[in-house]
């Protein structure tokens, strides 16, 4: 049987190489490793009247997708969406209440916090939709619809996509052939989908940031679409902290902010 300290040294070899081998792969690449962007989701949610989570669980869902840690911890977080969500009955006609069947709408505002800051505030509703005989399942299917429109409020993510579909052509490298370098060169860059609505939210900011877009194209999409934001100190911060330029904080504080 192996002592307990040489079973505990080789797991503490074993970790070492997995954090170097990270570091490496990062530094092979040319950048860092990505910063870690917690949310803390602090909404009070309710379906007619009964505490519900299925809009924030949809919310916090969505935010992880685009790549951002929902945390519980509201002291670790550096961004804190907090409001309430709520659905209620909606009026029928006479023809559905002789069915047994009823509706319901849903509607939420919240705001965006960056410390002690509010640099976003949001108010969604749901749309009309098909009534039911079930009130906890349809004032449920609102909720969910009204948490997709204010994640799309948050990080609809069209300009992260064009800002990085406009550099999406594949890296050269000591290894690909010649012939393959010029036809990569030559290769045309996807052309992103048209931005239908003006006003970069702060969260596509971040995320363009932290994933290391380049900033000329950055600092392009803020002058031609304005920012959804107010770019006030503590946003500026967090951008900051994420490695973001002058010059880039100088397009933020001079962008247009639409509403």
């Amino acid at each position: 049987m192996r002592p307990r300290g040489t079973v505990r040294r080789k797991l503490g070899y074993f970790a070492l190489a997995c954090l170097a081998s990270v570091s490496l792969a990062a530094a092979a690449a040319g950048q860092a490793p990505k910063r870690a962007v917690r949310i803390y989701l602090d909404l009070r949610e309710t379906n007619l009247e009964k505490p519900s989570t299925v809009a924030t669980r949809t919310l916090g869902e969505r935010l992880a997708a685009a790549g951002f840690r929902v945390t519980n911890n509201r002291r670790e977080a550096a961004l804190v969406v907090e409001g309430t969500i709520n659905a209620r009955p909606a009026p029928v006609t006479d023809d559905v209440k002789q069915q047994g069947g009823l509706n319901a709408e849903a509607s939420a505002s919240v705001q965006l916090l960056a410390g002690a800051d509010v640099i976003a505030t949001g108010v969604v509703r749901s749309s009309p939709g098909d009534w039911g005989v079930q009130a906890e399942r349809v004032g449920e299917d609102r909720l969910i619809e009204v948490a997709g429109r204010l994640a799309d409020e948050l990080f609809a993510g069209q300009f992260v996509n064009e800002v990085a579909g406009a550099q999406a052509v594949p890296a050269l490298s000591a290894e690909t052939p010649p012939g393959a370098r010029a036809k990569i060169r030559s290769r045309p860059a996807p052309s992103p989908k048209p931005v239908a609505k003006p006003g970069v939210s702060f969260l596509e900011v971040v995320a363009l940031v932290r994933d290391y877009a380049p900033e000329d194209r950055i600092v392009a999409a803020l002058r031609k679409y304005g920012i959804k934001f107010q770019p006030r100190e503590a946003a500026l911060k967090q951008l900051r902290d994420l490695g973001a330029s002058e010059v880039l904080i100088g397009a933020v504080k001079t962008a247009t902010v639409v509403t």
